[in-house]
């Protein structure tokens, strides 16, 4: 039977970590057919995540806390799917914009042969709800990817995507982000070597937590561009 590991990267989510943990356990539990595992990846919160992250292990069964003493969701993400062995790798973000109902065949994309599934929210058949701002930041952003890489992807950024151990071995040693680049680092040193299977999966999501995000917008996207420019001179 398949393992699955489904990685939590959390930052101070003192607010939303029970609720979410929660409903993803009530899902997994009578959705999952195949071996899970809940993993919640605390990187370097400062609130009582580690606390309610710990409790949560303790009272549920399959979810199991790690405790990195260092901030980034891309080094969360790493560790966990470095250190912990399955067959298939997932993660989804802690505010559950992604609805969750689309994990089951997430898992199954893989187990069906595919290297690396993304969730998106620019495909026929996805549906997407959020504010103007950030959908034309998102827009623009995707625009310089493509101009950049001519790929053929249309989403990089969203917080649910799963891969198996081949894409672990062979592709997340690669990667030297650590924080919010770390997806389209993924995505594109795997389709460029052309040796992946890469599925796009439509999803529904929702916008979440808007005035409460933990991505500095315009920080985070000078990072994005230098990076882009980084990958862009090495591959």
């Amino acid at each position: 039977m398949p393992k699955i590991i489904l990685a939590i990267p959390v930052y101070n989510e003192e607010k939303i970590l029970n609720g979410s943990i929660e409903k993803l356990h009530n899902y997994m539990s009578q959705n999952i057919k195949y071996d899970w595992e809940i993993i919640i990846a605390d990187n370097g919160s400062t609130d009582r995540t580690k606390e309610i992250s710990d409790n949560l292990s303790k009272n549920l069964q399959r979810v199991s806390s790690v405790h990195l003493g260092f901030k980034g969701r891309g080094n969360a993400l790493k560790y966990v799917w470095t250190n912990f062995k399955a067959d298939v790798y997932a993660y989804c973000d802690a505010d559950l914009a992604t609805d969750i109902s689309n994990l089951k065949e997430l898992f199954d994309s893989v187990i069906d042969g595919n290297n690396l599934v993304i969730g998106s929210r620019y495909n026929k058949g996805s549906a997407s709800k959020r504010t103007f701002g950030r959908w034309l930041i998102s827009v623009i952003y995707i625009f310089c990817v493509k101009l950049l890489f001519k790929t053929k992807i249309c989403d990089f950024q969203c917080g649910f995507k799963a891969l198996d151990n081949k894409i672990v071995k062979e592709i997340i040693p690669q990667i030297k982000d650590k924080e919010w680049f770390f997806d389209t680092e993924l995505i594109l040193l795997a389709e460029h070597s052309k040796r992946y299977r890469i599925k796009e999966l439509p999803i529904r999501w929702q916008e979440t937590r808007v005035k409460d995000s933990k991505v500095k917008i315009l920080k985070t996207s000078i990072n994005y561009i230098k990076n882009l420019v980084r990958l862009r001179l090495n591959i």
